[in-house]
């Protein structure tokens, strides 16, 4: 397994066998066994595991996106800290029909890889301890389909479904930096529109840092979810077209 640390590392930097165990700084980002610890708890997909600023596809097709992305990496800490979200979107266009595979997911997970990373560091370093997950990586639909869980099924199928939920939600309330990835990909119910209100609206009250991805324009928002949640989010962002062709289609995302 690779320390994400080893780049920020003095003693290991140049010397993986001295990254072990036993080593706090690792322990913490990796866990004991090295497949836990704060770099599990964000919930990043594996195949977005490697996704750091270096790696970003994007500055060809989008060279101010990247260039914008690349200065609110270099200040990621003081920015979370300050409540600056990010709307980052995709519009349809005739090369690209469904507005997907523009690099938003690539670029959300970046952000959480980037943040942990240097949380973790002034945690070590005495600056700012970490008291709980410091950033959570969120899909909206399976967030939806587990909300709709509650209501479905057996009556242990529900319980269970309540459980996971509550979790996350509870995580979703207090977590620095939470991303919560392609939003208004389909209609929600009155009954889900509140409660994803609730979080967002207590995230806008209490200035925490929230990173949306979606192929609906901000504008647009309010026709699929509603308008209050549109307004709270367009309060609480700054909006960042990522636009060009499908690029999952050629292997590069």
């Amino acid at each position: 397994m690779t320390n994400v640390l080893q780049p920020h590392c003095k003693k290991c930097g140049n010397n993986p066998a001295a990254c072990d165990a036993y080593c706090f700084p690792r322990t913490l980002m990796h866990g004991l066994d090295g497949n836990g610890g704060v770099w599990k708890s964000t919930q990043v997909p594996k195949r977005y595991r490697n996704s750091f600023l270096s790696t970003l596809p994007i500055e060809q097709q989008n060279p101010e996106a990247y260039m914008f992305i690349k200065r609110y990496i270099n200040n990621i800490t003081t920015l979370v800290k300050q409540g600056v979200g990010l709307y980052l979107f995709a519009i349809p266009n005739k090369e690209n029909v469904k507005g997907t595979g523009t690099g938003k997911t690539t670029v959300a997970t970046a952000l959480v890889n980037e943040f942990v990373i240097r949380r973790v560091i002034e945690h070590v370093k005495g600056l700012e301890k970490i008291n709980d997950v410091p950033s959570l990586f969120v899909k909206a639909s399976e967030l939806q389909n587990t909300f709709n869980s509650q209501f479905r099924g057996t009556d242990e199928a529900k319980e269970q479904a309540a459980t996971r939920f509550s979790k996350y939600k509870k995580l979703m309330l207090k977590t620095e930096l939470l991303v919560i990835d392609d939003i208004a990909l389909r209609g929600t119910t009155e009954a889900y529109q509140d409660v994803f209100y609730e979080i967002i609206d207590k995230r806008y009250n209490e200035e925490l840092t929230t990173i949306f991805t979606s192929n609906t324009a901000l504008d647009n928002l309010g026709e699929v979810l509603n308008y209050q949640i549109a307004s709270r989010i367009e309060g609480m962002t700054e909006e960042i077209l990522l636009g060009g062709k499908d690029n999952r289609k050629g292997g590069v995302l």
